[in-house]
């Protein structure tokens, strides 16, 4: 498995003919027009429809708002965001009625508590003088920017030399992938801090490592997807420290801050955070895909070999340029390899996603020809099947399943990526620019 993505690849002239970007740009215009129409036209009624039934929700209120109230509460009130009194007044919100003991013992309920790093409130400050209607009124908008500058740090990683043109029409092909209107829909996010993780590898690839660790440490908001890509950061500086010591100095001198700023403002944050971490386990208990197809002992094998497999690569590849293909070509493993190994199931954490889908698309020429097609089933099915069901308009009813057929492929993605990267065809060694570890 060493060979996965340190085998090295050709990086082919991908060059599209002029009088193929417009068409490009149309179709992706009739992908996004569609995936929307969907969402507000199928699936929000459904969704509405089967909260409703539950008889649980009293109102939506997206994954922002515990968040919202949090940053809110302690920055204007002096309110721990960790303690019950707010973590009630999150749940009248959201339920109507405060979760008892008793009633989280007889089923799992969300308990809708604020289980962020306290410095997320940093992020949330814009926010707090302002009413929850606006602000989740805007939040798709602004998490669906983040998405779209995922894509163009990517297009940067990959050094893909793209008319303006086509960056747009991939930037509307991801927007309108069931994985990023899931978390444009929940508020969720995890789409920034794929953001965040992905531009912080565009800087280290463009050699501005201080400003690089800086925005690296600010993804660590949401620690379970920023740990292990932090991993691969760490093992590459530790590979050429003299040219390299600045990234973990930016990174280190930051999360410093962050950290000593949030125990100014809530002394022992850390304990309430990990204490409310210990409960979210239990009162919303999440999963990973080798855990899910193979059970929880044999799941958690895997995972535990995965991670292993990436710290063996990552050690392998500590001196790569970083300016060389094969530097981004292990950071997409690290990405892909979180969404696997972790509990990262729910589809919005396939955010992490966008590098190595079209990493992929990048080197089109090296995927054999079946896997290609596999690949474009993969990423069309939701766009047919939304349009089907656009057409067909089926009758509301929330014990169906059909509104959700558009994302049934949706769980394929993870071990897809993987298998079409290591059936990349092998060839030398070509790097970006010419340049010694660096």
């Amino acid at each position: 498995m060493i060979h996965f993505l340190s085998a090295s690849v050709p990086i082919p002239v991908t060059s599209l003919k002029k009088e193929k970007i417009p068409l490009l740009l149309l179709l992706s215009l009739c992908v996004s027009a569609t995936a929307w129409l969907y969402v507000h036209q199928i699936l929000g009624p459904w969704a509405d429809a089967k909260d409703l039934q539950k008889g649980g929700l009293k109102e939506q209120m997206g994954d922002l708002y515990p968040r919202w109230v949090g940053a809110r509460e302690l920055l204007l009130k002096g309110r721990n965001p960790y303690g019950p009194e707010v973590s009630q007044e999150i749940q009248m919100a959201y339920y109507g009625h405060i979760v008892t003991a008793e009633e989280a013992a007889r089923r799992v309920v969300d308990e809708q508590r604020f289980v962020y790093p306290i410095y997320v409130v940093f992020l949330m400050a814009p926010t707090v003088y302002t009413d929850f209607a606006k602000v989740q009124f805007w939040a798709p908008f602004v998490l669906g920017a983040f998405a779209g500058l995922s894509v163009v740090f990517s297009v940067g990683l990959l050094d893909w030399p793209l008319p303006w043109t086509a960056t747009t029409a991939l930037i509307l092909f991801v927007l309108s992938s069931a994985q990023i209107v899931q978390g444009m829909r929940h508020q969720q996010l995890a789409l920034v801090v794929a953001c965040l993780l992905t531009a912080g590898a565009w800087l280290v690839h463009r050699g501005h490592l201080v400003t690089a660790g800086v925005v690296l440490a600010f993804a660590t908001i949401k620690p379970q997807m920023a740990l292990l890509p932090l991993l691969w950061f760490i093992l590459w500086a530790s590979g050429n420290w003299r040219s390299r010591w600045r990234l973990l100095l930016g990174f280190g001198v930051t999360i410093t801050l962050l950290i000593g700023a949030g125990e100014l403002l809530l002394p022992g944050w850390l304990g309430d955070f990990f204490a409310g971490m210990a409960a979210y386990r239990k009162y919303f208990p999440t999963t990973s895909l080798p855990r899910l197809l193979l059970g929880d002992t044999l799941g958690i094998a895997v995972s535990f070999v995965i991670v292993i497999w990436l710290l063996i690569l990552g050690w392998n590849n500590q001196e790569t340029s970083r300016d060389s293909r094969q530097f981004v070509s292990v950071f997409a493993a690290f990405l892909m390899g979180t969404v696997l190994a972790f509990p990262l199931f729910t589809p919005f954490n396939q955010a992490l996603l966008i590098l190595p889908a079209l990493l992929v698309v990048r080197e089109w020429a090296t995927i054999p020809r079946p896997s290609r097609l596999i690949f474009i089933v993969l990423v069309f099915w939701p766009w047919i099947t939304s349009m089907a069901l656009l057409l067909v308009r089926p009758p509301l009813n929330p014990a169906s399943q059909l509104p959700l057929l558009p994302a049934l492929a949706v769980s394929a993605v993870p071990l897809l990526l993987p298998v079409l990267l290591f059936l990349r065809k092998r060839t030398i060694d070509v790097q970006v620019r010419d340049g010694s570890p660096s």
